[in-house]
């Protein structure tokens, strides 16, 4: 049977002991050069459509930009906005309270759509129309990463989608069983952070699952004894009861 949703693709680069990214790992020559590896494998599996969530978003992309309301008195539908609909790649950001500024529909080359929730405010929309950056509803007030995935599919044709995290929306990715395969670069490094990010960061009280079984389907060392782990998504076992 073929599924309403994209088949979905999650990429992430961590320590040996499962971090992800992050600038506490110092300034280091090495710890550059390792840290592009993530560019270099991301234009290898070639899935030029991807998706993020809001912090990794305003940190990495927008860096920080406001929200920015259109002046007036508006009354939007809650309706989705399809600016572009045969674009040949997409950068999506998950930002169900709307706290990404954006000033252009366009993100590295690639035309953005916002997966919004139906309690943000009509002068954001009304921004938004303007500038021609698309947006769907998933949710009222909390988004449902169901409801998304499958309007990116229906709405923009989109077939192929990479997960780029963070950590938190990865883990909520997984845990709805929405992940098809994993990427993972591993790097020759340690982290040994207690608080930061993991590739896969899921609040036990909210996890719908106990764990998620994978195959493994390739290991290649790469330069500088990095290695690329590809993974199959195989089976979530479901939690005992409690």
């Amino acid at each position: 049977m073929k599924q309403n949703r994209p088949h979905i693709t999650c990429l992430m680069m961590t320590s040996i002991d499962g971090k992800i990214l992050s600038e506490t790992w110092g300034d280091h020559p090495q710890v550059k050069k390792l840290a592009a590896k993530y560019e270099e494998i991301h234009d290898e599996i070639g899935i030029p459509t991807w998706i993020v969530g809001r912090t990794t978003m305003e940190k990495d992309f927008t860096h920080y930009l406001k929200p920015i309301y259109k002046e007036g008195d508006f009354e939007i539908d809650r309706n989705d906005f399809i600016a572009v609909k045969d674009a040949s790649s997409y950068a999506i950001a998950i930002d169900g309270q709307a706290k990404l500024g954006w000033e252009s529909p366009m993100m590295q080359g690639e035309h953005v759509i916002t997966v919004l929730t139906e309690e943000v405010q009509d002068a954001y929309l009304a921004h938004l129309q303007d500038i021609g950056l698309s947006y769907i509803f998933a949710g009222k007030s909390v988004v449902d990463l169901e409801v998304a995935v499958e309007k990116l599919y229906s709405l923009f044709s989109i077939d192929k989608l990479m997960l780029e995290g963070g950590g938190t929306l990865n883990g909520s990715f997984l845990d709805l069983g929405l992940i098809d395969e994993i990427y993972q670069i591993l790097l020759p490094l340690a982290d040994g952070s207690k608080d930061a990010s993991t590739f896969f960061d899921r609040e036990a009280k909210s996890k719908k699952i106990s764990s998620t079984l994978l195959g493994l389907k390739d290991v290649r060392h790469l330069e500088d004894d990095a290695l690329l782990l590809h993974f199959s998504v195989e089976t979530q076992v479901e939690k005992a009861d409690e």
